[in-house]
C-alpha cells in the first residue's frame, strides 16, 4: 500500500505543488534537463549540436526560440545551435517541441528554470504566441537573476490555447548557463 501511494504520488508531482521540493526550488522525480549555453563566438557551419540536451546561443545578443506543441508525449530539442540567432527557423520549423492536449487546448508541462554564472548574471526574456499565423503578440516577460535556486515559469514560458510559440532571450549582463528542468504532465 506505501508503495502504491508512493507511486501515485511521484505521478502527480509536476501537478501538485504540496509534494516538494529537493531543496534547489525544483520538484523531485523523473525529468529532462536542458542548458542554454551561453558562448562567446558563433558555432561552425557544420556544428550539429550532438545528442546532449543542451543549446549553445551567443551571450551578448538575443535569440530567438520556436516551439510548437506537439501531440505527442515527449519533448524534443531540434536545433542545437541558437548562435545564428535562432532556435528553430520558424511556424512549422520549430527549434524545440513540448507535449501539447490538443483537447485541452494546454501544454502538458512543467518548466523550472534557474540562471547560473558570475554573480551579476542577469538575463530578459520574453513570451509570445503565434495570433493568426501572421503576428507574434508578447505575452509575458520577465528578468531572471543568477540563482542557486529554480523558479516554476511554465506560465510565462507556455500559453494554453496557443501551440506555436516564440521566446525571446535578452543576455543583459554575464551570461553563460540558463537551466530548465521539464516535468512531463499525464495528459
Amino acid at each position: 500500500m506505501a508503495v502504491a501511494l508512493a507511486l501515485a504520488c511521484v505521478a502527480i508531482v509536476p501537478v501538485f505543488a504540496a509534494v516538494k521540493e529537493t531543496g534547489n526550488g525544483s520538484l523531485s522525480g523523473q525529468h529532462y534537463n536542458l542548458n542554454i549555453i551561453g558562448v562567446p563566438n558563433q558555432k561552425n557551419a557544420n556544428f550539429d549540436g550532438g545528442n546532449g540536451a543542451r543549446i549553445f546561443v551567443l551571450r551578448d545578443k538575443p535569440t530567438l526560440f520556436y516551439v510548437y506543441g506537439n501531440d505527442t508525449t515527449s519533448y524534443a530539442v531540434l536545433d542545437h545551435d541558437g548562435t545564428d540567432g535562432t532556435v528553430g527557423g520558424g511556424v512549422g520549423d520549430p527549434g524545440i517541441t513540448f507535449p501539447y492536449d490538443e483537447t485541452s487546448d494546454t501544454w502538458q508541462v512543467a518548466i523550472y528554470v534557474r540562471l547560473l554564472g558570475p554573480k551579476d548574471s542577469t538575463i530578459h526574456w520574453k513570451t509570445f504566441y503565434d495570433y493568426d499565423g501572421t503576428a507574434w503578440l508578447q505575452v509575458t516577460e520577465f528578468d531572471l537573476a543568477k540563482s542557486s535556486k529554480f523558479q516554476l515559469k511554465t506560465n510565462q514560458l507556455l500559453i494554453d490555447g496557443y501551440q506555436d510559440i516564440l521566446w525571446e532571450l535578452d543576455p543583459t549582463n554575464n551570461f553563460r548557463i540558463l537551466q530548465m528542468r521539464i516535468y512531463l504532465l499525464d495528459a
